[in-house]
Formats: C-alpha cells, structure tokens, sequence
C-alpha cells in the first residue's frame, strides 16, 4: 500500500528549517513498524498542493498502531502543523512497495481517469483510494525519465503533473 502525503508550505523564509525537520520526520516515521519506504517530491508546476511524499506500508492497520500514533498523523508535526497547507493524506492500494524515483527521473501523477490519459505517452499504474482523507478515488502514478517528462505533461494538457525527487527513496531500518 502507498500512503500519499500531498501539502503546500507557503513560507520560503522557513523552508530550508522545515526540510530539515521533514527529514528527520521520514525518518521517525520509517521507524515505525510496516513502514518501509519514504520519498519526498516537489510539482514542476504550479499546484495548490506541491509538496508529494510517499511511503510504502504494510497495511491500512499501521495507522492504527501504537507506533504511529506516538510517532506519526497530523499531531507529529509541531510547530509546523499550521505553516502547512492544502494538506491531504489518502493511503492507496495497487502497488506493496512504492517505485523508487531517481535524481534523472521525474514521478508523474494524475487524477484523471484512465481513458483521459491514454494517449499521453505513458503507462500510468492505477491505484485505488482505501483509505485516510479520501480526497481522490483513484491515482495514477508513472516514473519516467527527465527528459520525458515535460514532453508527457505537455501532451497530457494539465491532466498530468510531474515531480522531481526532493530525496531519494529512503528504506527502513532492517530489525
């Protein structure tokens, strides 16, 4: 299953600070049992909600652990709970373990349904809301090279977004 955070963070004086401390939260939350990846995106183009991140986790039952209520939700984030905004957290499934995206690729992600995107290039994995927010019902996701991508969004005509990585895909402790 993949848990989507998307959100906006509205304060550039503040945002080498709070990409710091969402380092260290992957890094928190990844230490919580069933969670087994993090990665953290940004949209190459304007978006209400640009910051991506995605985790791989073992099932919908992790939010309901001890672990991620100490360690993880909306009241982890402290300080910077009210800097971020448009924030939406949907936890899909269709894929166990999340793709991971390189420096050379870009992750591309749509809404729209799969007729829609059919002739735009690529092929989208669909994923099926499960869970959490709920604020989509489906997601398609591809990763394609750089160089690809722009080509891909611009056929797609706004249906299509594309993310560069923020990091790489970051893997749990092993026990």
């Amino acid at each position: 299953m993949l848990y989507i955070v998307d959100m906006n963070f509205a304060q550039a004086a503040l945002h080498v600070e709070w990409d710091a401390w969402y380092m260290q939260h992957m890094e928190t939350l990844l230490s919580v049992p069933g969670v087994r990846t993090a990665q953290r995106f940004k949209c190459l183009t304007k978006y209400p909600s640009p910051y991506l991140a995605i985790y791989s986790v073992d099932t919908a039952q992790v939010f309901e652990s001890a672990g991620y209520r100490e360690r993880g939700g909306r009241g982890s984030t402290g300080k910077w709970q009210p800097l971020m905004t448009n924030w939406h957290r949907n936890l899909f499934d269709g894929l166990t373990i999340a793709p991971a995206v390189s420096e050379q690729a870009r992750l591309l992600v749509t809404e729209s349904q799969p007729q829609e995107t059919a002739d735009c290039g690529c092929e989208f994995l669909w994923l099926r809301n499960v869970g959490l927010d709920r604020t989509v019902p489906c997601r398609g996701i591809s990763v394609v090279s750089a160089a690809n991508a722009g080509k891909i969004t611009e056929k797609a005509m706004g249906q299509v977004r594309a993310y560069r990585p923020l990091t790489p895909q970051i893997l749990a402790p092993q026990p």
